[in-house]
């Protein structure tokens, strides 16, 4: 039997006092990570204002000794970080040089500060010798104690680490573990090419069409108008307040419902197809589209199309996303012909040279298939 890492989301209940201990930790935690960027930032400066060092072959020596020798100073000259969580704080020096190795490779922008105006804040537990664990039907956290939890799952594997956050007054345990068993689904035989819209949230191969979750439009109106009446309070007034927790519980039941049709979709997929062929979409792009960017941020493609490519991997099935470039639309699937002037506005067209109509969503999709069908032809063979 195959074993994968996977994380675990249960959501907690902690009483007011340790919710007071998991607040006064992400201080601490905000508090070093905050230290050691501006530390690392005065060189970083000094660097680049060097005229006879090159900053883009610049490497600092950020490694988790010399992040540890920093932390034990920042201990001893602020004697409240004794307080807090140990291994919490070295999570917090590992989470550091991750971001700072990832902006030396050009992976991502430089950090940024962190702040406790953040709606979502968070901290990382180790599981050292067994310190994290479930007793009684409570979640047994070092330093915190127990702490009451909702869940059905049955959690499986070794823990390695739990992640405590707080997002929007909702408190949540990721728990990270590995050596999760997972049993293969049973092939199908089936493939299926998928293109992704804002009518139809999934066009498949087969001419099988998906409409997006219908049932999140009155949510959305109701947040248009708490926004509206948000916009006209004094900020930080009591009404302001209440205002602004009756917005967060909108937001968390729009999260909550998209969340739990993507997971069912995802599966669903998993479990009939035996290869999916996906278009990679540059959503950064079709945002700056005014009259679109809206829709495109609210249907949440790319969530969806991660779910569907880790459960191919745990499940032994393929997935394949074919290149942003390839004209899946303008493509006739019978005899290749491109037509070079469709727009968006032509949803249906018929092909000059073999006189075949298309209907523009599904003759993508098929294309996507038979690309997918390709690729994964070329890699095995190859």
């Amino acid at each position: 039997m195959k074993t994968i890492v996977k994380s675990y989301k249960i959501r907690i209940y902690p009483n007011k006092s340790l919710q007071d201990k998991l607040y006064k930790n992400f201080g601490y935690n905000r508090f070093v990570f905050n230290q050691l960027l501006n530390y690392n930032k005065l060189i970083f400066n000094l660097v680049v204002n060097n005229p006879r060092i090159n900053p883009y072959n610049y490497r600092p020596k950020v490694n988790r000794s010399t992040l540890n020798n920093w932390l034990n100073v920042l201990k001893a000259e602020h004697f409240f970080l004794k307080d807090s969580e140990s291994t919490s704080l070295q999570s917090t020096c590992d989470i550091f040089k991750d971001s700072m190795v990832r902006f030396f490779k050009h992976q991502n922008k430089f950090p940024r500060f962190k702040s406790r105006k953040n709606p979502i804040q968070s901290i990382r537990l180790k599981n050292n010798n067994n310190s994290i664990r479930f007793e009684n039907n409570k979640l047994k956290l070092p330093r915190f104690g127990l702490i009451r939890y909702r869940d059905n799952r049955k959690i499986k594997g070794d823990i390695l680490t739990c992640t405590v956050k707080c997002e929007n007054n909702r408190w949540f345990a990721v728990l990270n573990c590995k050596n999760v068993p997972v049993s293969p689904m049973l092939k199908t035989g089936d493939n299926v090419g998928i293109d992704l819209g804002l009518k139809d949230l999934m066009i498949f191969s087969n001419g099988e069409k998906r409409k997006p979750i219908t049932r999140l439009t009155k949510i959305e109106q109701q947040i248009a108008k708490l926004n509206k009446k948000l916009s006209r309070k004094v900020k930080c007034s009591n009404n302001w307040k209440k205002n602004l927790q009756k917005l967060q519980k909108l937001y968390n039941k729009v999260f909550d419902i998209r969340n739990d049709e993507y997971q069912k979709l995802s599966t669903e997929l998993i479990k009939n197809f035996d290869l999916i062929g996906l278009e990679k979409l540059s959503v950064k792009n079709m945002i700056k589209n005014k009259r679109l960017s809206h829709s495109i941020s609210q249907i949440s493609w790319s969530r969806l199309v991660d779910m569907i490519k880790y459960k191919a991997e745990w499940y032994d099935k393929k997935c394949i996303q074919i290149s942003k470039v390839f004209p899946s639309s303008k493509l006739c699937n019978k005899c290749g012909y491109k037509k070079e002037d469709l727009t968006l506005a032509i949803r249906e067209w018929t092909c000059p040279k073999c006189r075949t109509k298309h209907d523009r969503d599904i003759n993508a999709s098929i294309n996507i298939l038979n690309e997918a069908i390709r690729i994964n032809n070329e890699c095995t063979t190859g």
